[in-house]
């Protein structure tokens, strides 16, 4: 599977990886903080690292979306290429795809971590 999403995500493929490693691992160490009372209770430090990658996530797999569709459609230019429109649709699609899904692991983990926080603050 990891392998697809490389091959269809064309050049926007390692940035997104990229994000979605340093996402996992931000998400990780701030857990492993929290638990270990490393982050004081009510300080929410995640807002300011995991959710603005979340951002660039998705920014970054809409602009996937736009290049794979200029791709796809400049298949039209001579005729009718159908290989050039499924590549371009494949990386528009898999770009978004990916972008959305790292924003979601992002906003999803940060809301978690609040979460967590605010519960370990009021015990």
């Amino acid at each position: 599977m990891g392998e697809k999403i490389l091959q269809n995500c064309g050049p926007f493929a390692l940035p997104q990886l990229a994000l979605s490693v340093l996402v996992m691992s931000l998400l990780v160490g701030y857990l492993v903080a929290l638990k270990r009372g490393e982050v004081s209770p009510g300080n929410t430090p995640w807002i300011r690292t995991v959710e603005p990658l979340g951002a660039i996530s998705t920014a970054l797999g809409l602009l996937g979306s736009v290049v794979g569709f200029v791709v796809a459609f400049g298949g039209f230019a001579n005729g009718m290429d159908v290989q050039q429109l499924t590549r371009g649709l494949a990386t528009a699609y898999w770009t978004t795809g990916v972008g959305i899904f790292v924003a979601l692991l992002a906003s999803s983990g940060s809301y978690i971590l609040t979460v967590l926080n605010t519960r370990e603050s009021k015990l």
